[in-house]
């Protein structure tokens, strides 16, 4: 990452329809985080996807989304710089993880459950650097609490995620992250 700006990888869901706040939320965290000199990586279709992408794009930030063959013929959204096809859906939860210096999750379904569940397991088994994971929002509090009365979690387990009430307060955890770390802050800032 060094020369470059931090990516971060946003998960959420794809039925998230625009004006709904799903959606507004997600377009106005790619808003901030481009605005902050982020690149926004993302799986490239409708949703969050799209919302986090457009916001990103209007505020003069990079986006990057990864898609997949299996969506063949979904075409990806309009507000992306860069597109990376995978041939199937494994190949691309782990362009998703590798392109991500941090992740953020939205809401979502199953796929967005899916991709936290694997971020989070590659940094607690140390197969994956420490990164940033930062849930967003009160259906994620819910979950995690149930998950935590439901699964044998340590709480080193649950230490490894940050959750947060919205997009702003990610935004915040997003920026002391990169101010802690030295290859994080260089070149972020734009200009």
């Amino acid at each position: 990452m060094t020369g470059q700006a931090p990516v971060i990888t946003i998960f959420g869901g794809a039925r998230a329809a625009e004006g709904s706040d799903d959606y507004e939320q997600a377009r106005r965290l790619g808003r901030l985080l481009a605005e902050q000199g982020f690149v926004l990586c993302n799986g490239g279709y409708s949703g969050t996807m799209e919302a986090v992408s457009r916001g990103a794009k209007e505020a003069g930030g990079r986006t990057i989304g990864i898609t997949v063959d299996l969506f063949g013929a979904t075409p990806p959204n309009d507000w992306l710089d860069e597109v990376e096809n995978t041939t199937n859906l494994l190949l691309r939860l782990d362009r998703l993880t590798l392109r991500g210096d941090a992740f953020v999750v939205l809401r979502g379904g199953v796929g967005t459950l899916l991709e936290l569940a694997l971020v989070w397991n590659l940094v607690l088994l140390g197969a994956s650097a420490p990164k940033p994971i930062v849930v967003v929002g009160d259906a994620w509090r819910q979950a995690l609490a149930t998950l935590r009365q439901v699964l044998p979690l340590r709480d080193s387990d649950l230490a490894l995620l940050t959750p947060v009430p919205d997009v702003e307060a990610a935004v915040e955890v997003l920026l002391a992250w990169r101010e802690r770390e030295p290859r994080a802050a260089v070149d972020a800032l734009p200009g």
